[in-house]
């Protein structure tokens, strides 16, 4: 074992492996989330012909805070990106 400023680099590595499984993990989960959520807020533009602006300012404060909270947390982004590609993939126009 190497010693390098006071931690060892094999704690330093297993630590670091950790914390990327456990985003790998909340990603996989969120996916499917993230999917319904943008597809629920798709049809809710469609069905009252509106664009996105407009649903999010009729909004109550509640759930503009949920929305902006799932969509902007760094934890969720790349769960949100895969599953807005997806969208896109699945539903193209």
């Amino acid at each position: 074992m190497l010693h390098k400023g006071g931690i060892y680099l094999n704690e330093f590595y297993s630590v670091g492996l950790l914390i990327a499984s456990v985003l790998f993990v909340i990603t996989l989960v969120m996916i499917p989330v993230q999917y319904r959520y943008i597809k629920a807020m798709e049809e809710e533009k469609e069905k009252h012909k509106r664009k996105a602006g407009e649903v999010f300012d009729e909004m109550p404060f509640g759930e503009a805070f949920l929305h902006q909270n799932t969509q902007i947390n760094p934890l969720f982004l790349p769960a949100n990106l895969i599953a807005y590609i997806i969208y896109r993939l699945k539903h193209k126009k």
